[in-house]
């Protein structure tokens, strides 16, 4: 690998997880204990006994300071590593300790405070109709007063805000857990830099290590030290995930700058930030780790920069995969540099997705933000996006297809038989197909009233279930209001639901109202018999629907228009209502749809574009699998009909492409054009596949000859290795009607 020699190539790929145990997608979570020497702390399972017995002896206080006292016995007693072999040190704690606490006191939510709020989430998730979850999956502190403070002036900050007036004994708490955890962040840096002082061949570390305990990073090489030490710390320590490794080519150009300035080589600095990229390759989250470039200055001028070609360039020469890479692209985006990420595309980098500037912003001053605001918005876990200090969340996964489910069975759903929807007509009663998609959009707005009822229900308690000192730290309105992240202390709090497979709920019902009330050629109640049956003896009816060409994603009238309309409804009844009144924000939505396309296709009924019962259902505002038949441009035309800047959230379009199709020159070129089409009409984000059928059948039959073979999967990159066969199938299906 370019820029880490074999040794310690291999030192760090197991530096977390042992490589050479069979893969698990959740792997994340187990911890890899051989690197670390017993002197260093207590063995994990004696540190974690050891926490929760103290917290049995401190549980009248209050979970701010219940939480930050076993975050700082956590960082005062596991167990460290530095090495000659990396430049950036290790923590024995990326399985999450904290989970306990988080673990108890969300049961204690669910179970004794709001049990039925736990019960209506529990069947919501049980029928597929929506999956929610307490979400601090989406964080993103303020990088740039991370870097500009360091630890130790985060800490004074809070101190200073602590000491200006009188708060409650809430507040208080709040403060307090600040305290002792950046009290014991800083410990735990002079601890790291005290073990690199005695290991041999980390100097660097050692002094860079001391440096930032007490102060803002000064070097490049510090300033990854900080980025790669807080993501550690409040992902898998605090238990906030860090969504996004930062603007990178806009935070670390100064320290780019003065480097060079002072005589840094720039192999130099190529050769940390692989080493600082290896780190997230090697932890290996399932989801991947993000990070982005791109973006505006004040003028509208693209701030891309030497940095950001140097960035795409080390990380093409490692060919890596995690961290995933979102280029936030404008019209005044250097087309040479947008040209070197599209051939990395080409060439299977598939973890590079492109998010385009100019939707984004007038989605969010559409909806109330400023212009400044919008310019500087975040880039986000899979492609989301929020303003610069919002701490916007939402697990809220709606099933579009279970509203369909409920008009066609009075109200019940299609797979159990239990009423789940609004008692409605039998099928027999339809007159006409407008009549029945009243029926289904009455459906659909049920269940985002009531997704929005059980969310409201529990938001309020984020803060119960998981405190938030190490983020809310960082964010000047926390400190200012006394309040946490999670409850309302950042400059916006918004929820989103996310409504999902809107190809598939477009395509079914348009086969309703072409073969049940245009032709006649099938009555609604046989259609439903049919369904209730999987298709079983009508295998020819399942062809002609599943092959029937008016599908959404072809550019064909029919869907495209009800996908339209189905959009209209979600946003319509989403955008803009109150969340929970102690979170005081707005509730957002977008089309995005994570792994659901196979969790909830699971118990998801057969539907009338020919889909069976369990299969996997569509992603984002892509067509269904197997469905785009008439091209990448029909594709894009499709989904933008969809208008990303009426919402908050994500539209993102998972576009395939044949080989043959972005070879050479020409290739690229139609490339650039396909994103500038998607980019005109108001896109949200784009990632695309290279792939053809006969190369994905051939590596799934010889998995050793395909190592490295990348997948994009909705808002994350996985190797094909490591995905399974129904998944691999899935794919397979998708090349197979690429043209």
């Amino acid at each position: 690998m370019q820029y880490i020699n074999d040794r310690d190539y291999e030192y760090i790929k197991n530096k977390y997880h042992d490589t050479n145990k069979p893969y698990d997608s959740f792997r994340r979570f187990i911890r890899h204990d051989e690197i670390f020497a017993e002197d260093t702390g207590m063995e994990y399972f004696a540190m974690k006994d050891a926490f929760i017995a103290n917290d049995e002896k401190i549980s009248h206080l209050s979970h701010h300071i219940r939480k930050a006292t076993a975050f700082a016995f956590v960082l005062d007693n596991t167990r460290i590593s530095c090495d000659s072999r990396d430049r950036f040190p290790a923590i024995n704690a990326l399985s999450r300790p904290l989970d306990y606490l988080q673990g108890k006191w969300k049961k204690e939510l669910f179970g004794e405070i709001l049990p039925e709020i736990g019960a209506k989430r529990e069947a919501l998730e049980k029928a597929g109709t929506v999956t929610i979850w307490p979400d601090f999956d989406h964080a993103v502190p303020l990088w740039d007063r991370i870097f500009t403070l360091g630890f130790k002036g985060l800490l004074d900050e809070s101190e200073k805000a602590h000491k200006s007036k009188e708060w409650n004994e809430d507040e208080d708490a709040f403060f307090e857990g600040i305290r002792i955890s950046y009290e014991a962040i800083i410990r735990l840096i002079y601890r790291l830099a005290d073990l690199a002082d005695r290991t041999e061949g980390s100097e660097r570390m050692a002094k860079a290590l001391r440096n930032i305990a007490s102060n803002p990073p000064a070097t490049f090489y510090e300033a990854l030290l900080v980025d790669y030490f807080f993501f550690i710390i409040c992902e898998h320590i605090d238990n906030m995930q860090t969504r996004s490794l930062c603007n990178f080519d806009r935070e670390f150009y100064r320290f780019y700058k003065n480097d060079i300035a002072n005589g840094v080589s720039e192999e130099e600095i190529r050769t940390d930030l692989a080493y600082f990229f290896i780190q997230f390759t090697a932890i290996d989250n399932y989801w991947n780790q993000p990070v982005y470039l791109g973006g505006c200055d004040e003028n509208d001028v693209a701030i891309t920069n030497e940095l950001s070609y140097l960035f795409l360039d080390v990380y093409d020469k490692m060919e890596i995969f995690n961290p995933k890479i979102q280029l936030k692209i404008s019209k005044t985006t250097p087309k040479d540099f947008v040209l070197k990420a599209l051939d990395m595309i080409r060439r299977g980098h598939n973890s590079i997705v492109l998010v385009c500037d100019e939707t984004i912003r007038k989605s969010l001053v559409n909806a109330g933000n400023s212009e400044d605001d919008a310019r500087l918005c975040d880039i986000k876990g899979c492609y989301e996006y929020a303003i610069r200090g919002a701490y916007n969340i939402g697990m809220n996964y709606v099933n579009l297809l279970k509203p369909l489910e409920y008009a066609l069975h009075e109200g019940k759903d299609g797979v159990s038989g239990v009423m789940g929807g609004l008692i409605c007509p039998a099928p027999t009663e339809y007159k006409t197909f407008e009549e029945f998609f009243d029926e289904y959009k009455r459906q659909l707005i049920n269940i985002i009233n009531v997704t929005i009822e059980v969310n409201n229900g529990f938001e309020g308690y984020l803060e119960y279930i998981n405190p938030s000192s190490v983020l809310s730290a960082v964010y000047p309105t926390c400190l200012e209001r006394g309040k946490s992240a999670t409850v309302g202390g950042a400059v916006q709090n918004n929820t989103n639901m996310m409504a999902g497979f809107i190809a598939d709920a477009a395509d079914s019902l348009a086969m309703i109202k072409k073969y049940v009330f245009d032709k006649k050629e099938i009555s609604l109640q046989e259609l439903v018999e049919i369904l209730d049956k999987n298709f079983e003896g009508n295998e020819l009816l399942r062809r002609k629907l599943y092959n029937d060409p008016d599908k959404f994603g072809n550019n064909r009238e029919l869907p495209d228009c009800i996908a339209k309309e189905i959009r209209d409804t979600v946003v319509n009844n989403v955008m803009g209502r109150p969340n929970a009144e102690k979170r005081g924000g707005k509730w957002t939505c977008g089309f995005h749809v994570a792994r659901m396309s196979y969790i909830q296709g699971r118990t998801t009924a057969a539907s009338p574009n020919g889909r069976c019962f369990g299969e996997e259902l569509s992603k984002n505002v892509s067509a269904s699998m197997g469905q785009n038949r008439q091209g990448a441009t029909a594709a894009i035309l499709s989904a933008t009909k969809l208008d990303a800047t009426g919402f908050t959230s994500d539209a993102a379009l998972d576009l395939g492409l044949l080989p043959s199709a972005v070879k050479g020159n020409d290739g690229l070129e139609a490339m650039y054009g396909l994103l500038t089409t998607f980019m005109n009409r108001n896109g949200h984000a784009l990632h695309i596949n290279v792939f053809d059928a006969d190369t994905l059948r051939d590596a799934q039959a010889h998995p050793e000859k395909y190592q490295d073979l990348q997948i994009r999967v909705c808002g994350w990159n996985v190797l094909w290795n490591n995905i399974n066969k129904v998944e691999q199938d899935g794919f397979i299906k998708q090349a197979e009607g690429l043209v």
